[in-house]
């Protein structure tokens, strides 16, 4: 399965995490990332490749996050 078939409809809401498989190509990223910010370009995202839970503090609150 490809990975434009694996994407589901999202509804997404400003300030959203969205993590893509840790195997995503940096290419295939940026037009995912290209194609949300024309779908939605009044609302802010953090677009992650990879487990989310590998970020450090510096990153998250680079990105206006806090780890709990």
């Amino acid at each position: 399965m490809s990975q434009a078939e694996q994407i589901r409809k999202l509804k997404l809401r400003s300030g959203d995490v969205i993590c893509l498989p840790a195997h995503t190509e940096p290419e295939w990223a940026e037009q995912f990332v290209a194609a949300v910010t024309e779908r939605y370009p009044q609302e802010h995202f953090l677009v992650v490749i990879g487990d989310v839970q590998a970020l450090d503090e510096a990153a998250m609150a680079a990105a206006g996050w806090y780890r709990k």
